[in-house]
Order: structure tokens, then C-alpha cells, then sequence
């Protein structure tokens, strides 16, 4: 059974793939196994920021997004380029008294600078204006890696819907199955 996982617990690629519900991908090339290995780094080094780091310095975050060339199809909408970061400045700063944790976290290296991945992600916290929240959502990114190290150029974040009710499931608990029918 998969765990969330954070900074100490995001061990290696191997250890991930031992752990994900069907097995890993078929699309891993051993030869880029070295750059999926950079790229956990890179997840290990946000959460790190995520969770001790982005109370105090909300700006630090800047350096895992491509700011000026990223698309994000966030929970609450979508950010074209060049609008990103005004998005992150908005957004950071509102949800910076966070945590967050991955699961079922599989990176697959495309080439030696260009990989994606996908996971469960849970983000938790306080916002600005005191409230609480514990989000529960897919993610699936796109990184490059630049000459600033691995950044995301791409995210998408989703929680299922309930297609009858057309009620999105924060806790991201619902099934397929139960969520399919477009009338109850």
C-alpha cells in the first residue's frame, strides 16, 4: 500500500517504483535512470521549501518554476504564459503556511533535460486569512531542466467529479466507478 511521502521519506526512484498500485511504467529508459534520480531531487528539494522554508520565504519557491515560460491548469483555473508569475506570487503568498506530501510519485525521464511525472498530492495548511484546508488532487508535470537546475514548465492539477452531481472531490477519495454516471 502506498504512504505519502516527503523530503525524508522520498528515498529513490527504485523505492518508488516498488511501491505504485499496477507497477511502473513501461516507458523508463535505464540509460536516463541517472536523470529520474535528479529529478526526485529536485521533488525532494520542494518539499523541503514546502515545508520548512516557504513560511519565512515564499519568493525562495521561484527557482523550481520556468516562471516566464510556464502553464499551469491549476485547481482554480488555468494560467497562460507569460502570467505565471503573478500567479505564484498571488497564490504563494496566500497558501505559504503549508505542508505538503506525494504518493504513489512516479518521474520518467524523456531525455537528459526533459522528464514528467505524476502523483498524488497532498497540500495542507493555513491560508492568509486563517482558514484551514487540506487539499487531496492529481498532479502530473512537465520539467525542464535549465541552466537554474530541473524546474516545472508545465503542471495540471485535478480532483475527480462526481459527473451527476458536478461536484469536485477535494479529498480525491472518489472512484471512478462511482463518479462515471452522468445521472444518479
Amino acid at each position: 500500500m502506498s504512504v505519502w511521502k516527503d523530503e525524508t521519506t522520498l528515498t529513490t526512484t527504485d523505492e518508488l517504483h516498488g511501491h505504485l498500485p499496477g507497477g511502473p511504467s513501461k516507458y523508463h529508459n535505464p540509460d536516463l535512470k541517472h536523470v529520474e534520480e535528479e529529478v526526485l531531487q529536485h521533488y525532494k528539494a520542494f518539499s523541503r521549501f514546502c515545508n520548512y522554508e516557504c513560511l519565512e520565504d515564499p519568493h525562495g519557491g521561484k527557482r523550481f518554476w520556468e516562471l516566464d515560460d510556464m502553464m499551469i491548469f491549476d485547481l482554480m483555473g488555468c494560467t497562460n504564459r507569460p502570467d505565471f508569475r503573478a500567479h505564484y506570487e498571488k497564490v504563494t503568498l496566500y497558501l505559504k503556511d503549508a505542508h505538503v506530501a506525494f504518493k504513489d510519485l512516479e518521474i520518467v525521464a524523456v531525455s537528459e533535460t526533459f522528464a514528467y511525472a505524476t502523483a498524488l498530492e497532498r497540500y495542507w495548511g493555513k491560508a492568509e486569512d486563517g482558514n484551514d484546508f487540506d487539499l487531496h488532487f492529481r498532479i502530473t508535470s512537465l520539467m525542464q531542466k535549465t541552466s537554474n537546475g530541473w524546474q516545472y514548465i508545465h503542471e495540471h492539477y485535478s480532483f475527480p467529479v462526481d459527473m451527476a452531481t458536478k461536484l469536485a472531490d477535494f479529498s480525491s477519495g472518489i472512484a471512478v466507478n462511482d463518479s462515471l454516471a452522468l445521472k444518479k
